[in-house]
């Protein structure tokens, strides 16, 4: 009935994945709201975690987690009735393909992460997150957004929880879901300028001993230590622009998305590439000064 295909190596032209799934609510599932669930407020968007959430799928993205999905938000009364409803109208009525796309998805035999899998009629089984808005955010960064916000809370947020919360796109919101994004949208002042002084002193405790490991002859130490300032400092470069960092995977990228970018990127490279402590100490300081 279905077959496993490597869609990261498809023909069939690539859209991101954010801007594929906005086509698909609007042209597939908001007739069928309009249809079978008319006045069900139903906040629906692409948010949580991934590259395409974040902007960073490629094609080779395709061959996991990527397709006509969905995140869709609903009351939170008789939310196990309306989630059954939905699904069931979804798995029935939804067109077996979209953007020349499936709609259907199967676990991957290799891993169990959900892959697009062509079927040649339905039923379909969607790739559609049920949450509510409440449960979205506590999953997230664990902290109950009925309850104040305190600055203490917000030094407890990872910044890929607080991007996967804020990132993405919504495509429609009757809930509230839009305005606990903007409360989320970055730091108050007075921690922003709390995580920049620590982050300082963080350079400031290593800054010394790429010079003090390189005049022992510890080259690799040396090396080890450049490293993690230039992290460092691409962090700082985060927070004075005022965007949350994600994880390792797409922090470079993302990091080449920002102003400060063009000029600290070369003095980074010069830092990391340098043959000798001498010169792998002088580029960071640039980037400092900078």
């Amino acid at each position: 009935r279905m077959m496993i295909t490597n869609w990261g190596l498809s023909p069939i032209p690539f859209l991101p994945g954010l801007e594929f799934s906005r086509r698909c609510y609007a042209q597939a599932v908001t007739p069928l709201f309009a249809r079978r669930f008319p006045g069900l407020p139903h906040p629906a968007g692409l948010v949580g975690h991934g590259s395409d959430v974040l902007g960073f799928d490629p094609p080779m993205s395709r061959d996991h987690r990527w397709g006509p999905r969905l995140v869709l938000f609903l009351p939170q009364d008789d939310f196990a009735g309306h989630q059954a409803a939905i699904l069931e109208a979804l798995r029935h009525e939804l067109p077996v393909s979209f953007l020349g796309y499936p709609t259907h998805f199967q676990a991957s035999p290799y891993d169990g992460v959900p892959v697009m899998a062509a079927v040649e009629r339905g039923p379909v089984d969607p790739l559609i997150d049920f949450k509510t808005v409440p449960g979205f955010i506590q999953t997230q960064l664990g902290w109950d957004p009925g309850q104040p916000l305190e600055p203490a809370d917000w030094l407890t947020f990872p910044q890929q929880r607080l991007l996967a919360v804020t990132a993405g796109g919504v495509f429609h919101d009757d809930l509230g879901l839009e305005a606990e994004r903007r409360r989320l949208a970055y730091y108050p002042k007075d921690v922003w300028l709390y995580l920049l002084a620590s982050q300082w002193m963080r350079i400031a405790q290593e800054e010394p001993f790429v010079g003090r490991t390189g005049d022992l002859g510890d080259e690799l130490g040396s090396r080890l230590i450049a490293a993690r300032l230039a992290h460092a400092l691409m962090l700082l470069a985060f927070l004075f622009e005022r965007r949350y960092a994600p994880y390792s995977k797409w922090f470079g990228s993302a990091f080449r998305r920002l102003e400060a970018a063009a000029d600290l990127s070369p003095l980074l490279e010069a830092a990391l590439q340098a043959p000798a402590w001498q010169a792998r100490q002088a580029a960071p300081a640039q980037a400092y000064e900078w």
